[in-house]
């Protein structure tokens, strides 16, 4: 009885880092992404205007690759592809700003 109690406290504490790790890697994962839009954005865009993530998604079979939503004062939206390496780093960048505002495009992440 002591075995099963002790076991099943290892496994809860194993279950409950490995949980705690996914999302602290995730959120820094969103953080990497919301920078590396803003960086392109800005510079694509020459927006001196101060953006705002709108959202941030992540596809549920979209391996290392987000969709990102950005919003300036005026609230236009930006609409960025990104997928990340493993020390997140950027990949790709697909911009679909264009494709999503004149409606020959769909974004997804709301």
């Amino acid at each position: 009885m002591k075995r099963t109690r002790a076991g099943l406290l290892i496994l809860m504490i194993i279950l409950t880092g490995a949980s705690l790790k996914y999302v602290i890697t995730e959120h820094q994962n969103k953080q990497a992404v919301r920078t590396l839009g803003m960086k392109y954005v800005r510079k694509e865009y020459a927006e001196g205007d101060t953006l705002k993530a709108a959202a941030t998604c992540k596809p549920l079979f979209g391996g290392s690759g987000y969709q990102l939503v950005l919003k300036n004062s005026h609230g236009e939206a930006y609409y960025v592809l990104i997928v990340l390496g493993p020390e997140r780093n950027l990949v790709t960048l697909n911009d679909l700003t264009l494709g999503v505002r004149s409606g020959s495009s769909m974004f997804p992440c709301r």
